[in-house]
């Protein structure tokens, strides 16, 4: 870092210099210093600029400037990791593994969440932009930013009468590119709860305060509230059947989202991912074990198509302790995987997908189909007491993006 900080404050030095030759007025001076500094810092990678915030206070109170924190935002970079919990592993104060994607080796960021103590452990929820979405026990929910190690406590949603308590999904959005502020969408059952009726409340930093979005709303049935995306402004929701809904956070309108055609002969829709990465929001099918299809919503709404085709033929080839030999091939479970994400990058033939197989997870090039072993779980210390089952699921993975974002 001293380097780092030396080269900037050589430049500011030789931009003053030059400065003075125009005979600037002193105020004139600093406050070009200012735009200049902020130009070099806005280059500067996250892990960077938190140290630099121990420079002094006015590089703090640069660095932390709503304004600088929005421009930073729209510069795109890529996902530094998953955090993955292991399955079944430990109910209580869950352990997280790390999977590194970054170009340069990365420590965990943390293997528990310490950052309050709570008997029952800290689960992470949700990952959106940066900020994490966590409960601990009586009903806590709190929201983390793991690269600063902020948190904040959230109120408990008040219930009203005609509410049972009975929670359906909690959900969190926030784009920093918009504003330095997120909300919070808790979904829970009516009374009336068998006749479809739905009770939503919103909780909005700005404010610190939750409200009721008006009224009951009604659901199609199989949406599953637990596992809401944040993509488009809108909170998703994905569903078994052919009509699913999402939630326009700005307006505050609950809408419809079509479901991919459920194929002759099955009563309901499968589907083995859903999530979002630049921009995209992606899901991905489970009625056969292979080839599948990867699909991407239209950002209007107006439905899914076909963005890639996935046979895992080259994958069982190299890695063909991934078969179940001893089930018939037509079974959905007779390739043994999950997938944990689908990464896609600014340059779209370098998007990836996670895919994770016995006792390792495997980076899987979604246009040349080549493989690469990111991450051996039975080194890891995470091996599981049968070594053909799998640890991690993809509900149970969340991106990681440092940020400077306040809780």
């Amino acid at each position: 870092m001293p380097s780092t900080i030396t080269t900037i404050t050589n430049s500011i030095i030789r931009f003053t210099s030059s400065s003075q030759n125009y005979q600037q007025s002193p105020s004139e001076v600093i406050a070009n210093l200012d735009d200049l500094l902020t130009e070099i810092l806005i280059c500067l990678p996250i892990k960077s600029l938190l140290k630099f915030k121990s420079v002094s206070k006015h590089w703090l109170s640069l660095i932390s400037n709503p304004v600088f924190c929005r421009r930073l935002s729209l510069i795109r970079k890529p996902i530094t990791g998953l955090f993955v919990d292991r399955v079944a592993l430990k109910v209580n104060n869950p352990e997280y593994d790390f999977i590194n994607l970054d170009s340069k080796p990365s420590s965990p960021p943390f293997r528990t969440l310490t950052f309050v103590n709570d008997s029952y452990g800290i689960q992470i929820l949700q990952s959106c932009n940066g900020l994490l979405l966590c409960s601990g026990g009586h009903g806590n929910y709190y929201i983390c930013n793991p690269s600063t190690n902020q948190y904040r406590l959230l109120p408990q949603p008040p219930v009203g009468g005609g509410v049972s308590r009975s929670i359906l999904g909690v959900n969190l959005a926030f784009d920093p590119s918009k504003s330095s502020y997120y909300k919070v969408v808790y979904v829970g059952a009516c009374d009336s709860f068998l006749d479809g009726q739905l009770h939503m409340e919103i909780y909005s930093s700005e404010t610190g305060d939750w409200r009721l979005y008006g009224g009951t709303l009604p659901a199609p049935s199989g949406i599953n509230f637990n596992t809401g995306v944040f993509w488009n402004g809108a909170i998703n929701w994905e569903s078994s059947s052919e009509t699913s809904l999402y939630f326009d956070v700005d307006k505050e309108k609950v809408k419809e989202m079509p479901m991919p055609p459920i194929p002759d002969g099955w009563d309901r829709g499968i589907y083995q991912y859903f999530g979002e990465s630049g921009g995209h929001l992606h899901l991905i099918d489970f009625y056969g074990a292979s080839p599948f299809i990867v699909y991407e919503m239209r950002t209007d709404y107006s439905g899914w198509f076909v963005k890639y085709h996935v046979d895992l033929g080259g994958v069982t080839a190299a890695f063909p302790e991934m078969i179940r030999t001893y089930r018939d091939p037509q079974d959905l479970d007779y390739y043994e995987y999950s997938i944990l994400g689908v990464v896609r990058e600014e340059n779209d033939d370098d998007s990836y997908m996670l895919l994770h197989l016995p006792n390792k997870v495997v980076h899987y090039d979604l246009k040349d189909n080549t493989l690469k072993e990111v991450l051996d779980v039975a080194s890891n210390g995470s091996q599981a007491v049968d070594a053909s089952s799998l640890q991690y699921r993809w509900f149970g993975a969340f991106q990681y993006h440092k940020s400077l974002a306040s809780v």
